[in-house]
């Protein structure tokens, strides 16, 4: 008997104890996760302005900083959390401030869309993201915006490496006095597993079924069975990547005429992870110094500056390269109204011994690549100067005229670049 009751009292304490226990790991992991997101890039920052946690639950409140990476100027939303503790996980429901805020007013009168944070003492989260319809009208412009309920998931595991998501639009349309745009079943999933940092591997699929643009008295355009798909596979231990993409759009709709299908494909092979996280790093440095640039520098300071992100960039590029790259297009199939535009391109880069890539000047030196081009000449009739322009090209043997199409063939090797047999050095600028 007094097992018995022994027993009952430690699952009433772990009963009790175990919520305030995951309360505290939610709060911890919610401070984690924000300043995580905070640090890793400057253009969407979560300001939590208080956490009040209890013992079964909590509220959060705080602002989304949302900056313009071109005028630098910061938009705020704030937003409520009410969080809930279990045994086993919590929960933590988000939801905009729209009181304060008259653009979320008049596309949210009734509801507010809301976003649900569910986590698990196993580290794994599972969101879903729920946008109500919108029906909205500008009084003063006669603007209208409708769009069907949007709704999402995802799910993270394995200490935030491993992602799942999958998100569905059924449709919306915008309409003014001049201009229509709708949109019809919007489809986007994605499943990935980080690799480092911000670059992850894994498959991705979106697919829209139609989109349309109208203009009043001008150019109606229609676009039918949009797909994305692309795929990222590690190698040699997770050092080394490599993607397929394909682009595919089964009919284009220009007023009364229809083209397609069409079909791109993008291939990237072999791409050092370490150098190319090191590229994005100095991108994204130039990006944020020219976002915010320090009104205290002088013109020289600025231009110095400048100058050490160039050689940052320059040398990073050199990195991506002497690691051992293939990029290209090994399939450009486009059906334009004048006719066809077909081809496929290459660019390679042999690696370089380590010992080695300090002395490497240029990338040019040992770049190799090719280029086969069919372009339709009408495509070019209603531009004459441009036309002209490509005509002399012709006549100096870049371009070649095969009929009613433009054609060019050209190879990149030693510095030499090869176009339709006639051969051009390349300045070394690269």
């Amino acid at each position: 008997m007094k097992k018995r009751i022994l027993a009952g009292a430690v699952v009433l304490v772990v009963a009790i104890g175990a919520p305030y226990g995951v309360g505290v790991l939610t709060e911890q992991h919610w401070r984690q996760a924000t300043g995580q997101l905070n640090n890793e890039q400057r253009f969407l920052r979560i300001v939590t302005d208080t956490y009040d946690r209890g013992f079964f639950g909590g509220e959060i409140t705080g602002e989304i900083h949302v900056m313009d990476p071109e005028s630098g100027e910061t938009y705020r939303v704030g937003f409520d959390g009410d969080v809930s503790h279990g045994a086993l996980g919590s929960e933590v429901a988000l939801t905009p401030v729209a009181e304060d805020n008259d653009g979320l007013q008049r596309l949210f009168p009734e509801e507010s869309p809301r976003l649900t944070l569910s986590t698990w003492l196993w580290g794994t989260l599972e969101a879903d993201l729920n946008v109500p319809a919108i029906n909205a009208e500008d009084e003063q412009t006669g603007e209208t915006l409708n769009a069907a309920e949007a709704y999402g998931w995802a799910k993270i595991s394995e200490a935030g490496n491993h992602i799942e998501l999958d998100l569905n639009w059924p449709g919306a349309v915008v309409r003014s006095d001049t201009v229509k745009m709708s949109f019809d079943n919007l489809q986007i999933s994605q499943e990935g597993d980080r690799i480092a940092g911000n670059l992850w591997t894994g498959g991705g699929e979106m697919t829209l079924e139609n989109a349309e643009f109208v203009e009043t008295d001008q150019t109606t355009v229609k676009l039918e069975n949009l797909k994305f798909t692309g795929q990222t596979s590690p190698a040699e231990d997770d050092t080394r990547l490599s993607s397929h993409s394909e682009l595919t759009l089964e009919e284009v709709a220009v007023n009364d005429e229809t083209y397609g299908p069409h079909r791109i494909v993008l291939d990237i092979d072999n791409l050092d992870v370490a150098a190319w996280m090191d590229f994005q790093q100095v991108a994204t440095d130039i990006q944020a110094n020219n976002a915010q640039m320090d009104p205290d520098m002088s013109g020289q300071e600025r231009f110095q500056q400048q100058m050490m992100l160039m050689q940052r960039f320059s040398q990073a590029a050199k990195n991506v390269a002497a690691a051992g790259l293939t990029i290209g297009m090994p399939e450009i199939e486009l059906q334009a109204p004048a006719g066809a535009i077909s081809g496929h391109w290459q660019l390679s880069h042999p690696a370089v011994p380590e010992d080695e890539r300090a002395q490497m000047p240029l990338i040019v030196q040992q770049l190799s690549g090719e280029l086969d081009l069919s372009v339709p000449v009408a495509l070019f009739e209603g531009r004459p100067a441009l036309a002209q322009n490509l005509e002399g090209l012709v006549r100096q043997g870049v371009l070649v005229r095969d009929g009613d199409v433009y054609r060019i063939d050209a190879e990149l090797a030693d510095m030499m670049l090869k176009i339709n047999e006639q051969e051009f050095p390349i300045p070394p600028l690269i």
